[in-house]
């Protein structure tokens, strides 16, 4: 969801907690350039801060700041880890509310990421040419995303040929839904560097034989009715990890076609995230509300008894316009937006699953994840990533106008460019655009001109005329 337009930003949004950090108030237009010398006051609430009485707060701090250069200027320590919100006033009136979160060091060096590990191209059974759902992607503020096409792997690798040399800030990660032969189960397969679906379409008989030697490896609790589907479910996860890739357990609760019924019953389903082969488990995607309902309160009760497995949420997208893409996603701490990083990210259980609920500006967000992450990302869906996505969604165009040759690639590097300058301003990484002295001046004259004109606002420029 796009953000609203405001008169001001500040940066870094994110800073380092229990650290002096120098901040900057700065408009986003020109009319908004502050005018030198003028004087505000700025109102600090933690909003973890302990408090004995609410209704009287004593933890807030409150201090004055002057504008110099057009922006605003103060050093602060954001104590703890937690969301601040600071509110600016002039002459007792508010000019603006802005919101901060510090964060300790080892998530402070982590880099925010939106990303998709499940989704589907013409290339199977979606409906999206697979360069064209790459800038759709884009367009709504992904920073990767994995298309996971049903037993094919290198399919995606066009994605990659189309945008050959052009630096779109988009991270493909490979990746394949893998479906055992005769097995219900699916498991996506990402970050791995060679096909495992091959190893079983173009050689059926060794499969047949390696799924017979891995019913060996079986452990004895299982039930007979299960193994097979059981030693298929082994041999693909390894074969998965040989190849350097991470094995999701996706869409526990999808009811297929017309059958009505659980592609995998809850026994079978709390016996596979049990065996710890699994490296996350994909808790909202396309499964329905009901289904993911229960995908959550299955993953409620295994965290009781003690399971500890990574959660990411994916759209299992197979037309743009569907009721999941964009609705279910996966927020992914990395150390950069590279396919190694965000894989260890995963398997470090860096990431918080993500459900969008709502249309629009109504929109609203459900974010699974340890209380930790969780806090973090709420702050992100609100203050980064849907100012970030009104840069993205230009790009997002461009990236599907220049895979057929309507548009330079020069148009896509310079928007992904806007975009990283953005990211690196948000977390601090880099300093804000400030107004320059051609644009300071440019705004004294108008001032200066406006201020001699008409009184008032609106229609009524003179309130003082008597109205017939």
């Amino acid at each position: 969801m796009p953000s609203t337009p405001l008169n001001y930003s500040i940066y870094p949004s994110v800073v380092p907690a229990n650290k002096q950090t120098e901040m900057i108030v700065a408009p986003n237009e020109r009319a908004f350039v502050f005018e030198n010398g003028a004087k505000y006051d700025a109102i600090v609430i933690s909003v973890n801060a302990d408090e004995v009485n609410y209704h009287k707060a004593t933890t807030h701090k409150q201090f004055s700041v002057e504008a110099r250069d057009g922006v605003l200027r103060f050093a602060y320590i954001f104590e703890g880890e937690q969301e601040h919100i600071i509110i600016l006033n002039k002459d007792e009136k508010i000019i603006q509310e802005f919101h901060v979160f510090s964060l300790y060091e080892d998530l402070y060096g982590s880099t925010a990421l939106k990303g998709d590990l499940h989704g589907h191209s013409c290339r199977s059974d979606g409906k999206r040419d697979p360069a064209a759902l790459a800038g759709h992607y884009r367009e709504q503020g992904y920073d990767f995303f994995a298309l996971t096409d049903h037993n094919r792997y290198h399919h995606g690798g066009e994605i990659d040929e189309v945008f050959d040399g052009v630096n779109t800030g988009l991270t493909r990660v490979f990746g394949e839904e893998v479906h055992p032969l005769g097995s219900v189960l699916h498991i996506v397969h990402v970050c791995g560097n060679s096909c495992v679906s091959d190893l079983y379409i173009h050689n059926v008989e060794g499969f047949e034989k390696a799924i017979e030697e891995y019913k060996e490896k079986v452990p004895s609790n299982v039930p007979e009715r299960y193994k097979s589907r059981y030693a298929k479910a082994m041999w693909t996860v390894d074969n998965i990890h040989k190849a350097g890739g991470l094995a999701i357990y996706p869409h526990p609760y999808w009811r297929p076609g017309r059958s009505r019924i659980y592609h995998a019953c809850d026994e079978f389903a709390i016996m596979m995230l049990k065996s710890g082969m699994f490296d996350a488990f994909e808790l909202v995607g396309a499964m329905g509300q009901d289904a993911i309902n229960r995908a959550i309160a299955l993953w409620a009760d295994l965290r009781a008894e003690g399971l500890k497995i990574g959660v990411v949420g994916s759209s299992d997208v197979h037309e743009v316009y569907g009721s999941t893409f964009n609705n279910c996603f996966t927020v992914c701490f990395a150390k950069s937006n590279s396919r190694e990083d965000i894989k260890e990210a995963i398997l470090a259980g860096n990431t918080v699953a993500v459900e969008a609920t709502g249309e629009d500006r109504a929109r609203e967000y459900r974010v699974y994840g340890s209380l930790r992450l969780v806090t973090y990302a709420q702050f992100l869906l609100k203050y980064y990533f849907s100012n970030r996505q009104r840069i993205c969604q230009g790009e997002g165009v461009s990236m599907r106008a220049y895979s057929m040759g309507e548009a330079p690639c020069e148009l896509i590097e310079l928007e992904a460019k806007l975009s990283e300058d953005y990211m690196l301003r948000f977390f601090g990484r880099k300093k804000p655009k400030l107004p320059n002295v051609e644009m300071l001046a440019f705004e004294d004259k108008w001032r200066e001109l406006h201020a001699n004109g008409p009184k008032g606002k609106g229609s009524i420029f003179m309130p003082d005329y008597k109205m017939e």
